[in-house]
């Protein structure tokens, strides 16, 4: 009846509707595909400032909160109803972030392997959705997530920090070569986006699994300490699970008697799982006393694939 409806409303405005071999074509007298529409294409366009459950009416919803919320998927359905092929787009039009939620236990296939329940939007991010029609583990399937900006975000779903302090730290000096204590950063970070580093302990914290880049700088600095010891020797490191056991070298730096003053630098890359952390870290044998310095410090974390 509905579809009788649609035809009659059709012929009354004017809009040609064909039928061949199967297939409907609007205003296209040989439609090639299922439904061949020849001419504009209008879906249901939403804006919500609150989180809630997306409708099964919904197609492209817009979230202009200026807090943090989040859009739950639909349930999927067993039989008849099944929603599979259904699309939904979702974009952050507003100032904080917008995640994107499974129903239950359902996850979403982000080609990483094992599904996950939520996707971040970042404000000025868009993220397109698809129904796989499966009713458990992967239901539904992310097809895109990207940034409407001309230009990258500095949020991105990726974790990425930088930072970098010129204040000087004390730690104590050692007589032999074993990994000593962890750089802080009390000046805080330039960027730091999902919170990735811990300024505090100076720790930076895989959100996934996946690997990570890692770049690492300071400068071995006693000329304000007192008598201005040399260096016997200077090691800079780049840890994985520090203050575990066993700690975990990534890879470090080793300067013998470089002076008073040397600038280190350490880099790699390296798979992570979810929640272990890596962190740079100094140890320093010293000509005099039981101290020495560091200063212009900066750690700098990418996750760069799953």
């Amino acid at each position: 009846m509905k579809i009788h409806f649609i035809f009659i409303l059709l012929l009354f405005s004017g809009i040609a509707l064909y039928s061949q071999t199967g297939n409907i074509g609007i205003d296209n007298p040989s439609p090639g595909s299922k439904l061949t529409v020849n001419g504009s294409f209008a879906a249901t366009y939403r804006q919500v400032s609150t989180s809630e459950t997306v409708g099964i009416n919904d197609y492209y919803v817009a979230y202009n909160g200026g807090t943090n919320g989040t859009l739950t998927l639909p349930a999927a359905i067993n039989g008849s109803g099944n929603f599979i092929g259904r699309t939904y787009h979702f974009k952050n039009t507003g100032t904080a972030t917008l995640s994107i939620i499974t129903s239950g236990a359902e996850l979403i296939d982000n080609q990483s392997g094992a599904g996950i329940s939520s996707v971040d939007v970042p404000a000025g991010y868009y993220a397109f959705f698809i129904s796989k029609g499966t009713t458990t583990g992967t239901t539904w399937e992310l097809i895109l997530l990207s940034s409407s900006d001309n230009l990258p975000a500095a949020a991105s779903t990726y974790a990425f920090s930088t930072v970098s302090t010129t204040t000087r730290q004390t730690l104590p000096a050692t007589t032999g070569p074993y990994i000593g204590s962890e750089i802080t950063y009390p000046q805080g970070t330039v960027l730091n986006t999902g919170n990735a580093l811990n300024t505090s302990t100076g720790r930076f914290t895989a959100p996934t699994n996946g690997y990570y880049m890692f770049y690492g700088s300071t400068q071995f600095d006693n000329s304000l300490v007192s008598g201005t010891p040399t260096f016997n020797f200077t090691v800079l490191y780049l840890i994985k699970n520090f203050s575990t056991t066993p700690n975990n070298v990534l890879v470090q730096s080793f300067q013998p008697n470089p002076g008073s003053l040397v600038g280190v630098n350490v880099s790699c890359i390296t798979y992570l799982n979810a929640g272990e952390t890596v962190s740079m870290a100094g140890v320093a044998a010293v000509s005099s006393g039981n101290v020495y310095q560091v200063v212009v410090s900066s750690l700098y974390g990418y996750k760069i694939a799953n």
